[in-house]
């Protein structure tokens, strides 16, 4: 039997230690790229600030949401719709996975559509390159998105102010403590036969109306016997819920 040459060994050698390193590099480079996606996946707590962005793809071991309140009830992100290849940007109370807000019920988009926080302050969401929905709030000194225990989502300045927010644009819910002006609507999802329903306060009343080309009201609560009211001559400019009622 042959016994090797030191040339033979050294050559085993090397080509054992490139492939040694070839592996180290190999894993070295997965694991950064596993770290890339990780930290993309990982939910905020409480706010998230300019110059943040992604798809529902980053966060879809998170169900698509990036930013939970701090108290864990509610959640915001791009959450799946009865087409599960189209998504909402929601906010949801977490619990029940209700949708308490939605900002493009009117425009949906794919998971590779991407969800803009920018350093300007302006917040949007495009759909093939295109802006379907944006706050519009570009260089109005925005320093931070912050999802609040009570389920709004607001836009705040270096001193706390409140610069937009989600309750100021309802969508089809409300949620307790939260204020349903005069100019504000409540639009329901359309039914089967593609007919919504409007709840909006007009003249001093609260109006329900069938969403026709021409709406048709058919109930207010000025017209409402069971309603109780504790300050004569009063007229309705706002409304909430206090409890498991309305005042």
């Amino acid at each position: 039997m042959k016994t090797p040459c030191f040339g033979s060994q050294l050559g085993s050698f090397l080509m054992g230690s490139r492939g040694f390193l070839h592996l180290l590099g190999f894993f070295a480079l997965s694991g950064l790229f596993l770290s890339e996606i990780c930290i993309a996946s990982i939910r905020r707590i409480g706010s998230i600030e300019p110059g943040f962005q992604g798809t529902q793809m980053d966060w879809i071991d998170n169900d698509g949401l990036f930013l939970v309140s701090n108290n864990s009830e509610f959640g915001f992100g791009l959450t799946t719709t009865s087409d599960v290849t189209l998504f909402l940007l929601v906010v949801v109370h977490m619990e029940t996975t209700k949708v308490i807000w939605a900002a493009n019920r009117n425009v949906l988009v794919s998971n590779s559509d991407p969800f803009v926080f920018d350093k300007n302050g302006n917040v949007l969401l495009q759909k093939g390159g295109k802006v379907v929905w944006t706050t519009n709030t570009g260089d109005k000194g925005v320093s931070a998105m912050v999802l609040l225990d009570s389920g709004n989502l607001v836009l705040q300045g270096n001193d706390g102010t409140l610069i937009w927010q989600s309750f100021a644009h309802p969508s089809n819910t409300l949620v307790m403590d939260q204020e349903f002006r005069e100019g504000m609507r409540l639009v329901s999802d359309s039914s089967p036969s593609n007919l919504s329903y409007i709840l909006e306060i007009k003249s001093g009343d609260m109006i329900l109306s069938a969403g026709y080309s021409t709406p048709q009201p058919y109930w207010s609560m000025g017209k409402d016997t069971r309603r109780n009211i504790n300050k004569n001559g009063g007229v309705v400019t706002s409304a909430s819920i206090d409890r498991n009622s309305w005042s």
